[in-house]
């Protein structure tokens, strides 16, 4: 059953049977928009955004993400969503895989892009009204750990896209010998 309707995506409340017979009801949001996060790497490591989140009411350091529009590659969603919220251009979108970024709520997947750029060649950001977003962080790889254990990187979103790109990472060295482009 609809219990809420916008412009983003649907809430349902489902009556259901359980694997066990029980009967309960599930609540789920489904977006109407395919949802794309970006893995921006430059010659400092990856650019990050602060971004301020209303359900945590907190600022929350992320990968630049958002959603496709109608009629919108995926590829060229990331392109657009990395350039409104950061100003950086990327040269080629490469996908990672997919997120189901909570499986316990959420019914549409994200798709992770990474995405070489030149922090020289960077606009001004555009990010939308509600956005409340900072310029680019960036952060190499060997500073990652620390901002993991500091609690400072907590976005599951952004959490999976280092995961995707850490499989990525270790397949590409063991394919070609070395490390993926940075």
């Amino acid at each position: 059953m609809t219990v809420f309707r916008n412009r983003f995506g649907t809430l349902f409340n489902d009556d259901v049977i359980a694997p066990s017979g029980a009967a309960g009801s599930y609540l789920r949001w489904k977006s109407d928009q395919e949802g794309v996060v970006v893995v921006p790497v430059g010659p400092a490591g990856y650019a990050l955004v602060t971004s301020y989140r209303y359900p945590i009411h907190a600022a929350s350091l992320e990968f630049p993400r958002g959603g496709a529009e109608r009629g919108e590659s995926l590829a060229a969603a990331a392109a657009r969503e990395l350039r409104e919220e950061t100003g950086l251009v990327g040269r080629a979108m490469r996908p990672l895989g997919l997120v189901h970024a909570d499986t316990g709520i959420l019914a549409s997947p994200i798709h992770v892009f990474l995405t070489q750029v030149d922090p020289e060649g960077a606009q001004p950001a555009r990010p939308e009204g509600m956005e409340s977003l900072t310029a680019p962080l960036w952060v190499s790889p060997d500073e990652l750990p620390q901002l993991l254990s500091e609690g400072r990187l907590t976005c599951g979103i952004t959490l999976a896209a280092l995961a995707l790109l850490q499989g990525h990472h270790t397949t590409l060295s063991a394919e070609k010998g070395g490390s993926m482009p940075a």
